[in-house]
């Protein structure tokens, strides 16, 4: 008897113990509240009578629900799922409220001693139509009865989606934190494992990342030979995008667009290391053998393991992708730097820059509160060294090169003056030559005329004269007198012509002087009237200039002569603006030819304006004549 009754006493304590760790007790709360970790109850199914206090869950399961969602297998049984947690505040308040800080992935509605008193999500029998949505750490009211027990219950759903995970938002099934009102915000950083401190900086390297990305491929663009520009702009232009999609990833609850969100970030991730391995090679100037592209492989390989399988799969697409360049980078980098590469020597220490700085990141990445600035200094080194100290080494690079260029541009301007200058004392003595060749050839062809052709005239038209024209018929006496007529004017065209292929005026008192004779003698033999007006200001010309103007004067007097049928032509000669000089002809004739004309004298007037670099204008009006202004910079 005295035996039952022992075994009778052990049991109660058991009981009462079993009871007791039933209930979660609550006896004081610290800054960053208390963790809803432990004596939460499970069941598959769906019951309303399952949020009342009194109800009876002793044949349960005990589960975790802070626990990842793809580590519980339970809870996808049915579409909807319950969990009852009992809960004994044994503190005093001091008009202080308790709030409950939730995370979750699903959807819930939370009942607190059988009354609903908030709704997350969209819950349904259907899984198809359950709409995930995550607190993200926000506060609900949680009005406790102090120093009674009370029931937590939680009605919660799991939606038929493709989660992944990522490193910065695992996926509880539901995981609470009850704290005073006050500190609620201390409990919203813990809960989601980073602070809004790490998201809001983190907008300021997505700025920082996106200008580098924005720089370097600028650059590319500039000189796209320098192919480490490229890939590296990829590289930070894709880090900028993942640091982006992963702070505006914690402002967004909608479970479905934030997995689909983090998917994309997740599998940019390794694209972005590859990218910065590739430029890294360019940038040191490696040769790319077997390894390089097994290493090629092997990142583009771990792309799909970012998102599958479950978080196992990360261990290849990031962890190890990133320990492998922790270690690589130094290695090649110093190995560049041993080879002459002497920049490549501060690629060595960012890596270790970013070794040291991550592993304290991870180390104190839970102790929010306490060591944030540390937090936050470690991750931004880790982060920032390596990309800094790339956009360094280019920027370096591309300014060496930009100081080059201009030296040699500088060199290639003074040998490209050096050689027009040599050119143009060319041009000048050729045309000198051929100046002083036309000259020589002229004053022969002028001597030839005047002598031979001149002299064969003159005796022809002596010898025609002492014919005896007394024996003459009338009509024998009219063919003589025609042809002495003929012989004179032939006689004294030679002689005009001989004078005007090198007038003597030209040669020894410059234009001005050989066109008042050419005048003066054109005048003498012509019905039409020309006037010639000179400003006194023009001085002598270049002698090339004075002897082009000077048979453009005698083309154009000519086709006036000929073809005119004017009966008044002027010619001015003057000074015109910016150093040039201009010359017109015109004419009351009857204005039919035009200086694009086939003629064989237009034809001269042209070249020898564009010899001169000049222009002619031309203006022709029927009946009313024409009128050539020719400029020429002197």
């Amino acid at each position: 008897m005295r035996n039952l009754s022992i075994i009778a006493l052990l049991l109660l304590l058991n009981l009462c113990v079993y009871a007791q760790k039933e209930v979660f007790r609550i006896d004081s709360i610290p800054q960053e509240g208390i963790l809803l970790n432990k004596g939460w109850k499970f069941h598959a199914g769906d019951n309303l009578d399952f949020a009342k206090l009194d109800f009876d869950d002793n044949k349960w399961e005990i589960i975790d629900p802070t626990k990842d969602v793809m580590d519980l297998k339970q809870l996808k049984a049915t579409p909807i799922i319950w969990l009852r947690l009992k809960v004994l505040p044994n503190v005093v308040l001091n008009d202080k409220l308790f709030a409950l800080i939730i995370k979750q992935t699903g959807a819930s509605e939370i009942y607190l001693n059988g009354r609903l008193i908030h709704k997350f999500g969209y819950l349904s029998k259907n899984r198809t139509e359950i709409k995930g949505y995550d607190p993200m750490g926000e506060q609900i009211s949680l009005p406790l009865i102090i120093k009674q027990q009370n029931c937590i219950a939680v009605r919660f759903s799991y939606p038929d989606i493709f989660l992944v995970s990522d490193l910065n938002f695992p996926n509880p099934v539901f995981k609470s934190i009850i704290n005073y009102v006050e500190n609620a915000a201390i409990s919203s950083d813990k809960i989601n494992s980073l602070s809004l401190r790490a998201h809001n900086s983190g907008h300021i390297k997505t700025g920082i990342f996106l200008f580098i990305a924005v720089f370097h491929l600028l650059l590319f663009f500039q000189y796209r030979y320098k192919k480490a520009n490229l890939f590296f702009g990829i590289y930070t232009f894709l880090t900028a995008y993942t640091l982006f999609s992963s702070n505006i990833t914690y402002f967004i609850n909608d479970l479905n667009y934030r997995n689909l969100l983090t998917v994309t970030h997740l599998l940019v991730s390794p694209i972005a290391d590859l990218c910065v391995f590739i430029a890294l090679y360019f940038l040191l100037e490696l040769k790319r053998n077997k390894f390089f592209y097994f290493v090629v492989i092997c990142f583009l390989i771990t792309v799909p393991t970012m998102i599958y399988p479950y978080k196992t799969g990360q261990l290849f697409g990031f962890v190890l992708t990133k320990l492998f360049l922790c270690f690589y980078i130094p290695f090649i980098s110093f190995r560049a730097y041993r080879n002459g590469k002497k920049e490549a020597i501060s690629i060595t220490i960012a890596a270790l820059l970013f070794f040291v700085g991550m592993t304290v990141y991870v180390s104190i990445r839970d102790a929010i509160d306490k060591h944030w600035i540390i937090q936050e200094i470690a991750f931004d080194t880790a982060l920032l060294a390596v990309p800094m100290a790339i956009s360094y080494i280019l920027a370096t690079d591309y300014k060496r090169n930009y100081l080059q260029l201009s030296d040699n541009l500088t060199e290639f301007q003074r040998l490209a003056q050096e050689k027009q200058e040599f050119l143009q004392r060319q041009n000048t003595e050729l045309q000198a030559a051929l100046l002083q060749g036309q000259t020589i050839e002229r004053k022969r062809v002028a001597a030839d005329l005047h002598d031979n052709l001149g002299s064969t005239l003159s005796a022809l038209w002596l010898s025609v004269d002492m014919i005896d024209k007394s024996k003459m018929s009338e009509e024998e006496s009219a063919i003589h007198q025609n042809l002495r007529q003929n012989l004179e004017k032939a006689y004294n065209d030679v002689r005009l012509l001989s004078h005007n292929l090198l007038p003597e005026e030209l040669e020894k008192q410059g234009l001005t002087a050989a066109l008042h004779y050419f005048v003066r003698k054109i005048n003498q033999n012509s019905s039409i009237k020309f006037n010639l007006q000179i400003d006194e200001t023009l001085g002598k010309l270049d002698k090339k200039v004075e002897f082009e103007l000077y048979s453009i004067c005698l083309e154009l007097v000519n086709n006036i002569i000929k073809h005119s049928k004017a009966t008044e032509a002027k010619l001015r000669l003057h000074s015109a603006a910016n150093g040039k000089v201009q010359l017109t002809v015109e004419d009351n004739g009857i204005g039919i030819f035009e200086n694009n004309s086939d003629g064989k004298g237009m034809k001269n007037v042209r070249a020898r304006v564009e010899s001169l670099n000049g222009t002619w204008e031309l203006i022709s009006n029927e009946n009313i004549g024409t009128n050539s202004q020719i400029t020429i910079p002197i």
